[in-house]
C-alpha cells in the first residue's frame, strides 16, 4: 500500500492579501514558514521514502522546510501545480469581484456551473493530479510519500477519490495552509484516512 501525505503549501504573502496566485507565485509569509516548521516536527517519525512537490516556488519552499534534516530525493511535478486562473492571477478578490463578479461567484459557490474560458477547468486539474498520484503509486507500491501541492488541486483529488460531482468540490473541511490529507492507494483502490488535518497547529 502506498500512503500519501498530501500537504498544502504554507500561507503566502498573496494569501494574506487575498490575491489569487494560480500559476503565479509569492513567498511564504512568516506564519507560513512557522507552520511549515511545526509540521516538519509533527511528521518527524513518518518514514518517507521520497518527496514530490509542485513546481511553484511556494510549494518548493514549503517542501524544503518539511524535508530539512532528511536525506530524501525530491521531485518536482508541473501536474501538482494549482489550478491555472488565467486573467485572475495576481488580482485581489476585490478586484475580480468589481470586474467579473458573476463568473467568480460561480467559481466559488457553484463550481458545477462554472465554465472555464480563461482558466483551467476543475476536470483538467483532477485528471493531471490523479494521473500523477497513480504513477507515483506504481513506482512506490509500499511506501510513505510526501506530496506538497495546493488547495484546489487537493480538493480535486479528494473529490475524485470520493466519487463526488463537481458541485461538491468545496465541501468542508477547508484545506488550510500546511494541512495534511492522508490517502492510501492499494492496487486499484483508494482510501482517504484524513482530510485537511491541522493537528500540528493545535
Amino acid at each position: 500500500m502506498t500512503t500519501f501525505y498530501i500537504v498544502r503549501h504554507g500561507e503566502t504573502v498573496w494569501n494574506k492579501e487575498q490575491r489569487l496566485q494560480g500559476w503565479l507565485d509569492s513567498p511564504l509569509s512568516e506564519m507560513g514558514i512557522l507552520h511549515a516548521q511545526k509540521l516538519a516536527e509533527h511528521l518527524i517519525d513518518i518514514p518517507f521514502t521520497v518527496a514530490y512537490s509542485s513546481t511553484s516556488e511556494r510549494a518548493r519552499e514549503t517542501a524544503r522546510y518539511l524535508t530539512a534534516g532528511r536525506e530524501l530525493a525530491m521531485h518536482y511535478e508541473d501536474d501538482l501545480r494549482e489550478i491555472f486562473l488565467g486573467n485572475w492571477q495576481g488580482k485581489t478578490v476585490e478586484d475580480i469581484m468589481a470586474t467579473n463578479r458573476f463568473d467568480y461567484e460561480l467559481y466559488t459557490n457553484y463550481p458545477a456551473q462554472f465554465v472555464a474560458t480563461h482558466t483551467e477547468s476543475f476536470g483538467a486539474v483532477t485528471e493531471r493530479a490523479m494521473y500523477t498520484l497513480k504513477n507515483i503509486a506504481k513506482i512506490y507500491p509500499h511506501e510513505h510519500i510526501l506530496i506538497v501541492s495546493h488547495a484546489v488541486t487537493i480538493k480535486c483529488i479528494i473529490n475524485a477519490i470520493l466519487g463526488r460531482g463537481i458541485d461538491q468540490l468545496w465541501s468542508a473541511p477547508y484545506i488550510e495552509g500546511t494541512s495534511v490529507t492522508i490517502i492510501d492507494r492499494l492496487e486499484e483502490s483508494w482510501h482517504i484516512e484524513e482530510i485537511g488535518s491541522t493537528q500540528h497547529l493545535q
